[in-house]
């Protein structure tokens, strides 16, 4: 099972390569029978050809991501949430859920993408 620090490693890559829209290398950390969710319960992508074309559309939408929330990771599971900022639009919060193998390679991605998701601190409610 992959560390902590490689799990983290593998998150801050894939956040990199899907903000500067560099197909092959966001592609590069998913295994090969890899499974994306995104949005989560819409659309589910299977393999790294149906992944790929998927990420080949959505790197020709204007956007950038960083991340909003620090990695969280148990085990072989990691999640955070990212800032989406994308042309015409509100800046909103997106969340994933990621599983690695031991290889440390993205078998199953779920993204909850909510573009009324405020991108910044929430105030706690009472």
């Amino acid at each position: 099972m992959p560390s902590r620090d490689e799990i983290c490693s593998a998150v801050e890559a894939y956040v990199k390569h899907l903000g500067n829209h560099d197909v092959d290398a966001l592609l590069a950390l998913f295994a090969e029978d890899a499974v994306q969710h995104e949005p989560l319960g819409l659309a589910s992508y299977r393999g790294v050809d149906e992944i790929r074309k998927f990420s080949t559309g959505n790197a020709k939408v204007d956007f950038t991501v960083s991340l909003l929330s620090p990695i969280t990771v148990t085990g072989r599971y990691a999640a955070m949430q990212l800032r989406v900022d994308r042309a015409g639009m509100p800046a909103f919060a997106a969340t994933d859920l990621i599983e690695f193998d031991d290889a440390c390679r993205i078998v199953s991605l779920s993204a909850v993408i909510d573009p009324q998701a405020p991108a910044g601190p929430v105030a706690a409610s009472a």
